[in-house]
């Protein structure tokens, strides 16, 4: 990179447009028609236009603030267990006998297993009826 590289361009700073995501797809669509209304190649009318490539990094970066906001606000996690052929089974009965998801039978179980006393639950884990 030369020094003439870093000299200013003509003009100001180019004030940039603000869409969604969903307005950046819709337009897509209309790109490839050949009717863009949000990205224009500078066509000579008065709002400064928004390139392509400024387009998608602006929409990316949207969908990863989307992404971020999406994370924060979940009260849960993706876990994976590993279960037998008769405990999926029984999951599956219950689930579809109640109507409810599988992971939240699991949970209503975690919770009503973490309500007993101590001593309850090891009976309950150990699967004995007294310690």
């Amino acid at each position: 990179m030369s020094l003439t590289d870093l000299k200013k361009g003509k003009g100001g700073p180019v004030k940039k447009k603000s869409f969604t995501v969903d307005e950046f797809i819709s337009d897509a669509e209309n790109y490839a028609k050949g009717k863009p209304e949000i990205v224009k190649r500078g066509e000579g009318n008065d709002e400064p236009s928004l390139d392509l490539a400024q387009a998608i990094v602006f929409a990316e970066q949207q969908v990863a603030d989307k992404e971020k906001t999406k994370a924060s606000n979940k009260p849960f996690r993706h876990a994976t267990f590993t279960l037998s052929e008769d405990a999926i089974a029984q999951l599956n009965k219950l689930a579809k006998d109640s109507k409810l998801a599988k992971s939240h039978i699991i949970r209503i179980l975690i919770e009503h297993l973490s309500s007993q006393d101590q001593q309850k639950q090891l009976s309950t884990l150990l699967g004995s009826k007294t310690l």
